[in-house]
């Protein structure tokens, strides 16, 4: 499937580089041209019909109905007690490319594009293909389908924020404006900011730890900006960590009695909220300074 991918993108103008070892028979055919390479030199260059010819010609033909990537990974490789046979023939393949008119029109391609071309310079030194959109958009889509790819995860959350939301609105149930009333609503807004504090930064400490090696990598191949991975990153997982502090209010605020009225319940969800998400950007905070999920 990822093979067919990338060959519908080759026959759309982009040139695909793919290493590969020992692909089966229906991969091999998909390749548009195949290089061989043994002992760090280049064997072969050129479509896999050309293969046949060229190993044909220096000696080495592929047997009928055998899979031509098996046949040449055998006739490249070093054998074990018979290394210095194998080196032979191994220099022998890469000599007879070496002197042949693909490798020969291919050196003056090559020349020619050097002298027709000087190597571009990047602008600092940094460059991307993409514009910051794109990037943001590119790494938005990425991000909201790998929350997507765990409903179970996000589903728990939920029952989670429900079923304490419920434990509290039955340990506070019915409060009245008495003097042990007023302390018991006290330590009932004192657990609404605790439970969405440690709910959600350790709900975010393991985001950038846990991806740290891709998005290095990435970045230093230069496909996108620092910021518009976080952004993309932390916006992709914000509709859950609105949801989470409206469906512990909604079911604890009037369990407990606090304050009635439509303004004062939504001055409530929006204080919580606010809470939420700076423990969840603390806990990106964490996660960003830790080399590791157990360190942070």
């Amino acid at each position: 499937s990822v093979v067919q991918v990338l060959k519908k993108l080759s026959q759309k103008g982009k040139t695909v580089i793919l290493t590969i070892h020992q692909p089966s028979s229906e991969l091999f055919e998909l390749f548009d041209k195949i290089l061989l390479m043994a002992e760090g030199r280049v064997a072969f260059l050129g479509t896999p019909s050309e293969a046949v010819d060229f190993f044909s010609y220096v000696g080495a033909q592929c047997p009928t109905n055998y899979n031509p990537a098996d046949f040449y990974v055998q006739v490249l490789a070093v054998v074990p007690g018979r290394e210095i046979e194998s080196r032979d023939r191994i220099a022998k393949i890469c000599d007879n490319f070496a002197i042949s008119k693909v490798a020969r029109d291919m050196e003056r391609l090559l020349a020619t594009k050097n002298l027709e071309k000087p190597l571009e310079q990047p602008e600092n030194g940094y460059t991307y293909k993409a514009t910051w959109f794109m990037q943001f958009r590119a790494v938005l889509w990425r991000s909201w389908l790998s929350v997507l790819k765990e409903p179970l995860l996000v589903k728990v959350r939920l029952i989670q924020t429900t079923m304490v939301a419920i434990l509290i609105g039955l340990i506070f149930l019915g409060q009245q404006l008495t003097q042990v009333g007023v302390m018991n609503i006290n330590g009932a807004i004192f657990l609404f900011l605790t439970n969405m504090t440690f709910q959600n930064v350790f709900a975010t400490i393991n985001v950038f730890t846990s991806e740290l090696p891709v998005f290095m990598r990435e970045a230093r191949s230069r496909l996108y900006r620092c910021d518009t991975y976080f952004l993309g990153k932390t916006i992709a997982e914000l509709p859950l960590f609105l949801t989470v502090p409206l469906v512990f209010t909604a079911i604890a605020y009037p369990m407990i009695g606090l304050r009635a009225g439509v303004m004062h319940f939504f001055n409530c969800l929006a204080l919580v909220t606010l809470v939420a998400n700076v423990s969840t950007s603390f806990g990106y905070l964490i996660s960003c300074a830790s080399s590791s999920t157990s360190m942070a």
